[in-house]
């Protein structure tokens, strides 16, 4: 469901009027019209390579600066803001090219704590939040296109309020919860959307995520999220630089004990300490390039401005030519 076609938008451009085919021949010395010029279809390569960032401005200066338009952008949506799809946002996604992929989080990230009772995994089984999931669902289907939602990501760890082990939850509450939100979309007809199952690198003495998967009738791809923090010091723990293939082969391993559903990368970046970034970038572009397990790669492109970290890649000369390198030497689909 979550086919790499269908994130490229295939577009044709028509000139001039297109002869009707149930017409009669032209006759002597009348010239028939030209059939339109054909127009090749934009090149759809693999793996997709996408973008978060907090804005539509922000993923234009990526645009400008890279002189590429990522094939997904991912933006981040809050149970507490009770809205629906912005269409202003779904629409300047389309109209860039992009596929719109939304990161839906049940808890108030202005809290930034874990423990939310008002949004535990039992409360959305009790229903209490039916009127605002069934609002967005809706929205969802009236945008029409196809769109990728990660519900509840990182769900393996214990610092969002639907994990597992925190906010009174239980595990097995994690996967009742999300098909209880999938089948309301199903419920409301909701067929535009890809549901991306997404928990966080794996880690000695990390939860194991098997008892959090919902089942393939559930999930259409899956995801991990990690990070080269590189040398530093954060939340108590020392980190050290460390390759894509270091950070991702454990988790990619563990996926595939579960499912053989299409793996992303759902989140990635590489901080300046310790390396280079853009030799970190290139590093992984050539790599992911020439592995058919991994379906696509959400560059993380935003400042993590508590631990001082940079993720971006537009304000670094060399991070954009790796950038560019890597997008156009990936390869291209077969038709």
């Amino acid at each position: 469901m979550l086919a790499l076609a269908s994130l490229v938008a295939y577009v044709v451009v028509a000139s001039g009027r297109v002869p009707d085919p149930s017409a009669a021949p032209a006759g002597p010395g009348v010239v028939a019209p030209a059939p339109p010029p054909a127009v090749a279809p934009p090149v759809v390569r693999t793996p997709v390579l996408g973008l978060s960032a907090p804005t539509i401005a922000d993923l234009d200066d990526f645009i400008r600066a890279t002189g590429t338009v990522p094939e997904v952008f991912d933006v981040f949506e809050a149970w507490s803001r009770n809205r629906p799809l912005d269409p202003v946002v779904a629409e300047a996604v389309a109209a860039r090219g992009a596929k719109l992929s939304i990161t839906w989080e049940p808890w108030d990230p202005d809290v930034d704590t874990a423990r939310q009772p008002e949004y535990s995994l039992g409360t959305i089984l009790a229903g209490e939040h039916d009127g605002y999931i069934d609002l967005f669902a809706d929205s969802v289907a009236v945008y029409g296109r196809p769109v990728t939602i990660r519900l509840m990501h990182e769900m393996n760890g214990n610092w969002y309020p639907w994990s597992g082990t925190v906010n009174g939850n239980r595990v097995e509450e994690f996967v009742q919860a999300w098909r209880y939100v999938h089948d309301r979309f199903v419920a409301r007809g909701v067929t535009n959307v890809d549901w991306l199952w997404a928990p966080n690198a794996v880690y000695p003495g990390s939860a194991p995520l098997a008892p959090y998967y919902p089942g393939d009738a559930y999930v259409d791809a899956v995801g991990v999220s990690n990070y080269n923090w590189g040398d530093d010091r954060r939340d108590g723990w020392n980190t050290s630089w460390t390759s894509f293939v270091d950070l991702f082969d454990p988790s990619f391993a563990e996926l595939r004990a579960i499912t053989s559903r299409p793996i992303w990368v759902s989140e990635t970046g590489s901080s300046s300490s310790g390396g280079v970034k853009a030799e970190w970038l290139a590093a992984m572009l050539a790599e992911v390039a020439v592995r058919p397990d991994v379906a696509g790669v959400i560059w993380f492109d935003q400042v993590d401005k508590a631990r001082r970290v940079d993720w971006r890649i537009e304000n670094d000369p060399d991070a954009v030519a790796a950038w560019q390198r890597g997008f156009e030497a990936r390869p291209v689909v077969p038709n």
